[in-house]
């Protein structure tokens, strides 16, 4: 794939030809500069975890600084990872992220698995379940109205879901330049909510330092394991737990093909924003311990937030509607560029002709990759009715922790394939950096594993069906051109 994303009117391996040749064909456009790009990624990462995790790891550990090591740690590991895809955007700013780097370093095969599974399991179940907590925020907003309406076989969230779902797609099919606009200023909201809170918090909070001296172990902890409590398998359900909320920081590598000078804004956009949710998340986490005791925390209902639950205290109940309706926003907000980026990876397959040739597909009049969005949502809603989240999200953490952990290693075999190639980036604290990435994803594959085995060899089993796939696909394209 060429940087500027010209599709290349190949024959389709899934049948039919593409409908115009290339030179005739749209293009995606650059148009995301560093304050977009850095703001796709916060709004990625930003959703619903620093707000509900704060619980989950108390119950874990148990100790306030304990909590708070845990978000720094793994904000460290998002930082390494970080670092490691900033020089492969920068080497290849080519649509699709991983994808790009996965081919140019172990070949098709390799790569065509990392986008079969996004398309199947990853972008869908993302954006499913981003969709279904929007939903429950919008049923407490209601007063619980939803949660009583029924259509036939579906219920009021579910609706409520899909409709959302809908939305924010037909808001993506807007062009590149008008979502990157959007996405600032859903990004600028999002860090005035955690700097309102952290400041609110402290200035208003009548807290006590104190409470950085006790124990969460007395809390209810309702729906936390006892097998996940205390010592290294407390501490690492809680790395678990911080590690989901900072998910989404390769985001912004996917639409690397519409990103204005991106040898430069990458990297700044990707380090500049883990940077800033790193200070965000530690400082959110020392007001929450501030307002309130571990003990508290570890008590708050699994279908409240610690977040509510500190702004409740901080400024009365009264604003706690208002506070839902930030969360609300926030969600959606992690929604749109879920959608918006996940579809590129769609996209990138669809456009070297190893995927279905229409999801290639580009707007003449938005230069946006319309289908690629469409499908992701599709399929989205379509796991939202199916609402098997647990089971497919065990799969997934397995999945990504394999193509995380071979894109780590992509960078090492790159630099060693091709040393002399254009570097406009090279990652800061190479080879440490990646290393430590890789070896965190290798960590993560075994506590997937042994959490979830079953769920993990379902998983490993989409991946590997990939292969005949695209053996398939490779074999037929071939046969058409003969």
């Amino acid at each position: 794939m060429t940087s500027t994303c010209e599709s290349r009117g190949v024959d389709s391996i899934a049948g039919g030809q593409v409908d115009a040749p290339p030179l005739f064909r749209p293009r995606l456009i650059r148009a995301l500069g560093v304050a977009a790009a850095a703001s796709l990624a916060i709004c990625n990462v930003i959703g619903q975890g620093i707000f509900l995790k704060a619980r989950a790891m108390t119950c874990n550990v148990g100790a306030p600084d304990i909590v708070i090591l845990a978000w720094v740690i793994a904000g460290l590991l998002a930082l390494c990872g970080s670092l490691t895809f900033a020089e492969l955007g920068a080497m290849i700013p080519d649509s699709g992220g991983p994808y790009a780097y996965l081919r140019r370093a172990f070949g098709g095969p390799t790569a065509f698995a990392y986008g079969w599974m996004m398309f199947f399991l990853g972008g869908p179940l993302s954006a499913a379940a981003l969709a279904a907590g929007s939903a429950i925020f919008l049923n407490l907003l209601s007063g619980g109205a939803l949660q009583h309406f029924r259509y036939g076989p579906v219920n009021g969230i579910e609706l409520a879901a899909l409709a959302i779902l809908v939305a924010v797609a037909t808001i993506n099919l807007a062009r590149i330049h008008t979502n990157g606009w959007i996405a600032t200023v859903l990004a600028v909201i999002k860090i005035l909510m955690l700097v309102c809170l952290t400041v609110g918090a402290f200035a208003f909070g009548a807290g006590s330092f104190g409470h950085f001296s006790l124990n969460g172990g007395a809390g209810a902890c309702v729906g936390i394991a006892a097998s996940a409590r205390g010592g290294a398998a407390g501490f690492g359900a809680a790395m678990l737990g911080a590690l989901y909320a900072y998910q989404g920081w390769s985001s912004l590598t996917y639409v690397a093909g519409e990103v204005k000078d991106p040898g430069r804004t990458l990297p700044r956009a990707l380090i500049s924003s883990i940077l800033l949710i790193i200070v965000l998340y530690v400082t959110a986490n020392l007001a929450y311990f501030y307002v309130l005791t571990p003990a508290a925390i570890a008590s708050v209902s699994p279908s409240s937030s610690v977040g509510l639950e500190v702004l409740g205290h901080v400024f009365g109940p009264q604003v706690q509607g208002f506070a839902t309706a930030l969360l609300l926003l926030s969600v959606i907000a992690t929604l749109h560029a879920t959608i918006l980026t996940d579809s590129r990876i769609t996209y990138a397959l669809a456009d070297d002709g190893v995927f279905f040739p229409w999801l290639a597909g580009v707007s003449r009049a938005t230069h946006v990759p319309g289908r690629a969005v469409v499908a992701i949502a599709a399929l989205a809603a379509l796991l939202v009715l199916l609402a098997s989240f647990d089971i497919l999200s065990d799969m997934l953490i397995f999945s990504v922790s394999i193509f995380y952990g071979l894109t780590g290693l992509s960078l090492f075999v790159l630099r060693r394939k091709e040393p002399n190639a254009e570097r406009p980036y090279r990652s800061l604290g190479y080879p440490i950096v990646p290393l430590l990435f890789v070896i965190a994803m290798v960590w993560l594959l075994v506590e997937a594993v042994v959490g979830a085995p079953w769920r993990s060899l379902i998983g490993l089993g989409i991946i590997l069906l990939a292969l005949p796939v695209y053996s398939l696909l490779q074999t037929r394209s071939r046969a058409r051109r003969a």
